[in-house]
């Protein structure tokens, strides 16, 4: 049962967000951008339904591998349905922003906005989304090792598409009951299960259905271990999502195609797959497909004896995986990593990482999953048994003795029955009046949380102007220079035409020419300065915009240079007195790396200023003596990779409080000199903008370090 959570949840998701009903039929998204554009010209539009649709379909199409994008469109679009009374465009769009959260891993906001959307359709009687919301609140249980609820959620939605004739969300709630079966090690109902959407997606001709249909079978061939019927499958699920281009199905199927390898043992190919997986999951941020591949990455380095590579694969698997609270996950992360390190000889953090293995892995051993799947099951029998007697018609002559007994029966039933009324009704009171005092105690936790996100955002928004008022006057000081600069030699510009103005008047053109020479010379230094000036106002005003998140080709060296430099003069505006060493090791085969220049500026701002902080205390105790206060910054180009880090001799972090830095609000600093947000909101950006790390190392009187790792 190792391999059971290798099946990708999105599998069952995507399944789902490639309808081939209501969205399919509006064509591609070319076409849906040419309606959009041509409804834009309608008068109030925006109250237009018909272009409320549109948007809704492209965003849609988004969600899956453009949550982002598609955020951002539903965010007006909810609006203006609400605003027109559009109760159908509203539900759909509720829905498409739970569809965004769940491809980018939140299935805590994921959930949230399915609920939304489920109220919503119940209040306007909209039965049609009905199943398809129950079926991806289900996806969200299932995501988090709740099979239980997991399974009542895809039963509702079984039951509301039968009712409704949708045979597309029928067959798509099919898939996620076998992939359950699949978990309990139900192998043979699974596949039965998975041949049926098969043949569904064949009928409907839905090329990612198939593409995930021949992927699930794959992964119950594999675990037969019928790996060559598994490669088979793969590689027509292989060719189709290539086909079709479609990032999402191609690291799936990458994915599954690297555990093959990993089980026939081609260790190098399956690394090869794993990297492939990784690498589209991370271009499109993937969260859940990225957990993945490092997990599978982690397996295969392992078995290859690189311990180090497979220990960095699996604790980033495990950040990942604890980041999105997904249970099996979870699970399979903190096994690799408790492996790894009995290997590596480390029994402490073995046994950390096992204990936590086990925690998970308990949690998913729900009996009552397979208790109520079984159950489902004996129903759809019985079902089908008592239709084919009431077909039948068959007519049964009961014995007086029969009649008899069945009467008493009866007696006894009620007599049973009414009993447990009487037990149920006054639970019933006892669950009312709990009920109310919960409702109460909800409202309270409600308001207190209200108060908090209010003070939370006045103080993140604090942290940043206090942050921007440290770079302004930084800015001041650095600008000062080239203004100098072109204020003299503007005036001797002019003292130079009116020499040259008395040597046209006496005809001396050797001495004219001279001066000219000297004119182009001093050009020159007031165009050169100026630019300088130009430079430092647009690094002024990039800083104090609210980042786009746009990445874009960006000068690590030259950046780290100006931010460091503009927060050293940020603290000499304050105290004129301070002094420090500035050192600077820059990596001249780093070159141009993507990112937000706007983000990354803020954090090596916020490393520099705590850093020319640290120094400057240390310098006012006058404790160590013929001390040189010094702030460094280095880079490093590594294969895949790019380092950056700021050094300080300071008084250092104290280990007691070294875990606590990054936590929001925590700061060492006295009151109304720091709100605790710089490095928190620093560690925001790397980890979760830019897919990095940042780490530090600090000794007590010996100074700091921060290391920041950046992908590419």
């Amino acid at each position: 049962m190792d391999r059971l959570t290798r099946i990708a949840l999105l599998i069952a998701f995507l399944w789902y967000c490639f309808p081939t009903g209501a969205f399919s039929q509006t064509g591609n998204l070319h076409q849906l951008r040419e309606k959009q554009s041509r409804l834009r010209k309608v008068q109030n539009y925006h109250s237009d339904t018909a272009y409320l649709n549109v948007v809704n379909q492209i965003a849609f199409l988004y969600a899956d591998s453009y949550p982002d994008s598609a955020l951002k469109m539903v965010q007006t679009n909810i609006p203006d349905c609400k605003r027109v009374g559009y109760g159908k465009g509203e539900t759909e769009a509720l829905k498409i922003t739970g569809n965004a959260y769940m491809t980018k891993g939140d299935y805590t906001n994921a959930l949230n906005w399915y609920r939304k959307s489920y109220e919503k359709a119940q209040s306007i009687d909209y039965k049609n989304a009905f199943p398809g919301i129950r079926n991806n609140i289900g996806l969200i249980y299932m995501s988090q090792g709740n099979y239980t609820a997991a399974l009542n959620e895809f039963y509702a939605a079984l039951q509301s598409a039968n009712e409704i004739g949708d045979r597309f969300v029928a067959g798509s709630t099919l898939n996620n009951i076998a992939i359950i079966h699949f978990y309990q090690g139900k192998l043979k109902e699974s596949e039965k299960t998975y041949r049926q959407t098969l043949a569904i997606a064949s009928e409907m001709a839905d090329t990612i259905g198939i593409v995930l249909a021949y992927n699930n079978i794959a992964e119950i061939n594999i675990e037969q271990n019928a790996l060559p019927e598994a490669l088979e499958n793969l590689n027509l699920a292989r060719a189709l999502a290539t086909r079709q281009n479609n990032p999402e199905m191609l690291t799936i199927v990458s994915h599954s195609l690297g555990s093959t390898y990993y089980r026939m043992d081609s260790l190098d190919k399956a690394a090869a797959f794993f990297e492939i997986a990784s690498k589209i999951a991370r271009q499109h941020n993937y969260s859940t497909s990225t957990c993945k591949a490092l997990i599978g990455l982690a397996r295969v380095y392992f078995r290859q004896g690189l311990l180090k590579e497979a220990l960095n694969n699996g604790l980033e698997g495990v950040r990942l995986a604890k980041n999105m609270g997904h249970t099996q996950l979870l699970r399979d992360a903190n096994e690799i990593v408790s492996t790894t390190y009995e290997k590596m000889g480390d029994g402490m953090n073995s046994l950390s990482y096992f204990k936590a293995f086990k925690i998970y892995s308990d949690s998913l051993r729900n009996l009552e999953s397979e208790r109520i799947a079984t159950t489902y099951d004996a129903k759809l029998e019985f079902s089908r048994k008592e239709d084919d007697l009431n077909r039948k018609n068959l007519k049964q002559k009961w014995l007086t003795f029969s009649a008899f007994a069945g009467l008493v029966s009866l007696g006894i039933i009620l007599l049973i029955v009414n009993h447990n009324r009487k037990k149920l009704n006054h639970t019933y009171k006892e669950l009312q009046q709990k009920n109310i005092v919960i409702e109460s105690e909800r409202k309270k936790v409600e308001a207190t949380l209200h108060e908090l996100k209010s003070t939370q955002a006045q103080l993140i928004q604090s942290e940043k102007m206090a942050s921007l008022g440290e770079l302004t006057a930084g800015i001041a000081h650095e600008i000062q220079n080239p203004l100098n600069f072109v204020n003299n030699f503007s005036e001797t510009s002019i003292e130079l035409l009116e020499e040259m103005q008395t040597g046209l008047d006496e005809g001396n053109t050797d001495e004219v020419k001279a001066i000219a020479a000297d004119l182009t010379a001093n050009m020159q230094r007031i165009n050169q300065h100026g630019k300088r000036a130009d430079s430092i106002v647009k690094g002024m005003l990039q800083h104090s915009r609210a980042s786009s998140g746009q990445k874009e080709p960006t000068d690590i060296n030259a950046l780290a240079e100006e931010y460091l430099r503009l927060s050293y003069h940020g603290l000499r505006a304050k105290d004129k007195s301070f002094e420090a060493a500035i050192e600077t090791d820059f990596d001249p085969a780093l070159g141009k790396i993507m990112l937000a220049p706007q983000d990354i500026g803020r954090v090596i701002l916020n490393l520099a200023n705590n850093a020319f902080y640290a120094v400057h205390q240390k310098q006012k105790t006058g404790t160590a003596e013929g001390y040189k206060p010094t702030v460094s910054v280095s880079t490093r180009k590594l294969i895949g990779e790019t380092i950056i880090r700021v050094n300080d001799n300071g008084n250092g972090i104290p280990e007691s409080i070294r875990s606590k830095i990054f936590q929001p609000f925590f700061t060492t600093k006295p009151t109304g000199q720091g709100t605790g947000l710089g490095l928190s909101l620093s560690y925001d950006i790397i980890t979760k903008g830019c897919g990095g790390t940042i780490d530090v190392q600090s000794k007590e009187g010996g100074g700091t370090e921060f290391t920041i790792t950046l992908p590419g």
